[in-house]
């Protein structure tokens, strides 16, 4: 999945198709973003993202999202460190929800 601006959206799709893509649908929409500067709790999380989280994870979440926003002021880095924490630490069930903490070994 790939969000672009509406008028690269040839040029990216060509670049897509010579790299092999076999599937690309466009939407004339953005991406869901987890929060806007700062996290203020898990209320915060857009629902796109809190309706894929246990309660544990939204706080994980959270808790790692804000702490990487504060050290970069990128929510673009942000929310890419908090789902890799979430990938680290959870497990997603058959309902695509990230509940199942691992355990350490």
């Amino acid at each position: 999945m790939a969000e672009v601006p509406s008028d690269r959206s040839g040029e990216i799709q060509l670049l897509v198709e010579s790299a092999g893509g076999q599937e690309i649908h466009t939407v004339e929409q953005s991406l869901p973003k987890a929060c806007s500067g700062l996290c203020e709790g898990v209320e915060g999380l857009s629902p796109e993202v809190r309706n894929h989280l246990s309660e544990n994870a939204q706080k994980d979440f959270v808790e790692k999202y804000n702490e990487v926003y504060r050290e970069q002021e990128d929510s673009l880095e942000a929310e890419k460190a908090a789902w890799m924490t979430i990938h680290e630490r959870y497990d997603e069930d058959e309902n695509g929800v990230w509940s199942k903490q691992k355990v350490a070994a």
